[in-house]
């Protein structure tokens, strides 16, 4: 794709910085930036990528500031067009001010996330990648870094094209077989069978991935419930290792919501601490228990915290704990150093069914195994201890992490088993090969090799703008 005009943005985030970067691209990516543009030494024309000192100044000459200027010649750019970036100090006046004067040379300010648009649409990267580009600057932990990275860099993209030249391969040999074959026998058909079920098998474990994918990317929502003076503030202040609630001896101290996000395990958990259950004749106190319940659809996992020096009440905790059924639930069981054996045990029989973790949040013991359990339940997989201690959990290379993604992949795989039905009823290779077309075009969309201008606008639309 060739651009006939030239965009323009800010890359920098906003605020003071010692740097501030203007970005332009586009055919008259160099007439725009040496309209504001005076170098220190002259020269005939810029060598792509070296730094040139100069001035920048407005139409009528006044210097706005100093600093540099990079010449990035297409189609070895980003964006695969000329890309000219103005390096100034990182005031957001001078910014403005030096964007402004390249406006009026003829560049237009660049949409949400047009600058990777038009790297896709100039074949610098895929769908998969670009979307990675802003995983990338959104990632919260190591895990979800690495996971992106590997997005980035093709990694999931390889493993799609991988199932691709397969489909590919197969459905060159089937219209070759219908269309010069004049026995359509039964022994022709199986030698298609085994790679369109090696291809199926690759798509059922690339789905399998997606929840991990989802968590390492966006988080999980974690509600901490529990009856008034169980120990969720308690528990909510180990997990931050830090005092973010009040913690004391009356209940109903926590009447508002608490809402940090911590670390767990290299995966991103917004923890929130609610009011304590019960019933309170307290307006605000009410208010807060109102609002946790509410909650709980929202949450990915609730951690209800039992306190287990009260199992005169337990009954009323396994009551409450039916307002989470269909949740991702863990039972941490609170002020574990203050019971005995047998309680314990009792408390087991009670909660059976539930994935208990015994805990003192006062004395911060049992907290490694919650957080074991956290990250089991929320990447839906099981790890030793010893694993994630040596891994954090490790993010794997190739995951599924976009609901675009899992739904064409979705797709893919359903003609692909249309295809395997069709092939067992002997139905005519014609047939069958629309199967395979479709699941081809359903992998294309994930790479963007298939794709529409909507689906497009929706994805770039969630980037900043100057990326």
């Amino acid at each position: 794709m060739t651009s006939t005009d030239t965009i323009t943005a800010i890359s920098t985030p906003v605020g003071e910085g010692g740097i501030g970067i203007i970005r332009i691209s586009g055919p008259t990516a160099l007439n725009a930036a040496f309209s504001i543009f005076s170098p220190v030494e002259k020269f005939v024309f810029p060598e792509p990528r070296q730094f040139y000192i100069g001035h920048f100044k407005n139409l009528s000459s006044k210097i706005i500031d100093k600093g540099f200027l990079v010449f990035f010649k297409g189609p070895a750019s980003y964006t695969g067009e000329d890309i000219v970036e103005l390096h100034c100090h990182g005031s957001m006046l001078v910014l403005k001010k030096i964007l402004y004067e390249v406006i009026k040379s003829g560049a237009r300010l660049a949409m949400p996330g047009e600058f990777t648009k038009r790297a896709f649409l100039n074949g610098k990267m895929d769908l998969v990648q670009a979307e990675a580009v802003i995983d990338v600057i959104r990632a919260g932990t190591e895990n979800a870094l690495s996971a992106a990275s590997a997005r980035l860099e093709g990694r999931l993209s390889k493993k799609i094209d991988s199932i691709k030249e397969v489909l590919a391969d197969t459905l060159a040999r089937m219209e070759l077989e219908f269309d010069f074959s004049e026995d359509d026998t039964e022994a022709d058909k199986t030698d298609f069978t085994e790679p369109l079920e090696i291809a199926s098998a690759g798509l059922k474990k690339l789905l399998l991935t997606y929840e991990e994918g989802v968590v390492l990317k966006d988080g999980l929502r974690t509600l901490i419930l529990g009856r008034p003076n169980a120990g969720k503030s308690s528990l909510l202040n180990v997990l931050l290792q830090q005092e973010r609630a009040i913690v004391t001896d009356i209940p109903g101290t926590t009447r508002d919501f608490i809402e940090e996000a911590a670390n767990i395990r290299g995966i991103l958990i917004r923890l929130i601490d609610t009011a304590g259950l019960r019933e309170t004749n307290d307006q605000i106190e009410s208010m807060g228990v109102d609002f946790a319940v509410r909650k709980i659809n929202a949450a990915g996992l609730v951690i209800y915290v039992f306190d287990a020096t009260s199992q005169i009440s337990i009954e009323e905790d396994k009551k409450l704990l039916e307002m989470v059924h269909g949740k991702k639930l863990l039972v941490a069981v609170n002020k574990n150093d203050l019971v005995s054996d047998s309680e314990r045990a009792a408390i087991k029989k009670a909660f059976n069914g539930h994935k208990l973790v015994f805990i003192s949040a006062l004395n911060e013991t049992g907290i490694d195994n919650l957080k074991n359990a956290i990250f089991e339940q929320a990447v839906g997989r099981t790890f030793s201890s010893s694993e994630i201690a040596d891994t954090g959990g490790g993010a794997a290379d190739e995951l599924l992490s976009s609901l675009r993604h899992k739904e064409a992949a979705q797709s893919a795989l359903k003609s692909l088993e249309n295809a395997l039905t069709a092939l067992l009823q002997k139905t005519p290779l014609e047939f069958i090969a629309i199967d395979l077309r479709r699941a081809l075009n359903s992998l294309g969309e994930i790479t963007g090799e298939v794709t529409t201008e909507e689906i497009l606008d929706r994805i770039f639309s969630s980037f900043c703008v100057g990326k």
